[in-house]
């Protein structure tokens, strides 16, 4: 991960594709490989599924991440 460019929120910077739309129930079984072999977009990010107040992302990054924070929000990154 590396540091925010001059402007980190821009989107010719950083083109994201976000959905926030829920794919999946909870305790329902997610073909998370399958889902990124479809995607198609550089920078994909996508709500799969909400338990409570929580969600889980599915994020597909090609190349640098800007690091970024939420002030009022947590998040996990699992990378594989």
């Amino acid at each position: 991960m590396t540091a925010p460019k001059s402007n980190p929120e821009s989107p010719e910077e950083y083109p994201y594709q976000t959905r926030l739309n829920v794919l999946h129930p909870p305790l329902e079984v997610i073909d998370v490989p399958g889902l990124v072999a479809a995607c198609t977009h550089p920078w994909y990010n996508q709500t799969l599924c909400q338990v409570d107040e929580s969600v889980v992302r599915l994020g597909v990054v090609q190349g640098e991440y800007h690091w970024h924070h939420h002030e009022n929000e947590d998040e996990l990154f699992l990378r594989r």
